[in-house]
């Protein structure tokens, strides 16, 4: 899929104009190799030892099923499918644990830090 811009990603801004000409386009191969993937041994073992659970795949069924669904429709339809779609699953990915929730931006910086010096207590020799 075509990159997006970083600012379309954080939801900073609505303007259009600005997606790439493919955003609204699913193909529905690329969503069929997404969907094996996770099937494969390797994904799933990847999921247990992260999650404690295997993947369902679900996520990646249902956009391969809303890529077979785009080919029968119109260009606008399937544009406004494609839109909700992305809308649902941003809504998903936000309201779940994110980085951000555990660190949080430090505003000022240190002298020391900022200054590029090293306390010399916090040192230690190994010879």
């Amino acid at each position: 899929m075509a990159e997006i811009p970083a600012d379309t990603q954080l939801g900073q801004s609505d303007d259009k104009a600005n997606l790439p000409p493919d955003y609204y386009t699913c193909k529905a191969s690329h969503a069929f190799d997404q969907w094996f993937a996770c099937l494969t041994v390797g994904s799933q073992l990847r999921s247990y030892y992260r999650y404690g659970q295997k993947s369902s795949c679900g996520k990646h069924w249902s956009k391969f099923k809303m890529c077979m669904g785009m080919k029968l429709r119109s260009e606008e339809s399937g544009k406004a499918i494609m839109e909700e779609f992305r809308n649902k699953e941003e809504a998903k990915r936000s309201s779940l644990p994110n980085v951000m929730d555990v660190w949080t931006r430090r505003e000022k910086v240190s002298s020391n830090e900022s200054a590029g010096t090293v306390n010399k207590e916090s040192e230690t020799s190994i010879f």
